[in-house]
């Protein structure tokens, strides 16, 4: 399966960016630029088919997005949405921030191979999650895993076409950040997976530039709260329905025995 890469940037012109172009040379990739939408100032504008849904917002998480965190989301959906138009058939798409792992190419190979029902893989992650062991990867120096929990993150990742078509369909509302959508992929069906040890490593060891959603906000209408525990109940429902309805996909689940991978950033 042909596979295009992608670099999503505000300056293309870093050496973040330059960086990052010559690490993939190196392994043999080229990768295209793709200009991130900008919400550093203000909160971007809205295209046809994408929709804000601040409501579910304050209902999930008990505050706005900010312009960052909305400027985020609309450069991963756009560019997935523009991925799509034009027919490819699978994506890479990678943050400017990160390093490659030596391996990275090689074990890319290896995932444009697998079966169509592996839509999307995780290269890397903030959280460490239980996970069912999938199959060997790269001669058994990585494994292919299931994670029955999000990992957190956008810094890199694969999505075949299918895997393109669910992320459109359910994403173009927006209503939480949009790590925290692929984290809760069984709501849009997506049949997501993830690669030990990751592919790739954050650049720098600073937080990030984009606020948490639940942190230094203004307070929501006070009705909020009364119905935040509800919608936390129903969310809980779904996912272990979900989860309990697909068992033999997702568990024996274990914890990884080390940290899968080496930014610094990554917790329990």
């Amino acid at each position: 399966m042909n596979i295009s890469y992608w670099i999503i940037t505000l300056k293309p012109e870093s050496e973040n960016v330059q960086e990052l172009q010559q690490a993939l040379k190196s392994q043999g990739l080229e990768a295209n630029l793709f200009q991130a939408v900008d919400g550093r100032t203000a909160m971007p504008a809205l295209e046809p088919g994408e929709k804000l849904a601040k409501h579910r917002t304050r209902l999930r998480h008990l505050c706005d997005l900010t312009p960052p965190e909305v400027g985020c989301y609309l450069s991963h959906l756009r560019l997935i949405k523009m991925a799509w138009n034009e027919g490819f058939e699978s994506i890479c798409i990678l943050e400017d921030d990160v390093k490659l792992e030596p391996d990275f190419a090689r074990i890319m190979e290896e995932i444009t191979k697998l079966p169509s029902e592996v839509e999307m893989v995780r290269l890397m992650g903030l959280k460490i999650r239980k996970r069912k062991i999938v199959q060997p990867l790269g001669g058994g120096n990585h494994q292919l895993v299931r994670p029955e929990r999000g990992w957190l993150g956008t810094q890199a990742y694969y999505l075949n076409r299918t895997g393109m078509e669910k992320v459109l369909k359910h994403a173009s509302t927006i209503k939480e950040p949009i790590d925290k959508m692929y984290d809760h992929f069984w709501e849009g069906g997506l049949r997501l997976f993830g690669v030990e040890p990751h592919l790739v490593y954050e650049a720098n060891t600073a937080p990030s530039s984009i606020a948490k959603s639940n942190r230094q906000r203004a307070k929501v209408p006070w009705f909020y709260y009364l119905l935040h525990s509800l919608e936390k109940g129903i969310f809980s429902v779904t996912r272990h329905t979900h989860l309990l309805m697909r068992r033999r996909e997702f568990y024996p689940a274990t914890r990884p025995q080390k940290a899968p991978g080496q930014s610094a950033r990554m917790r329990e």
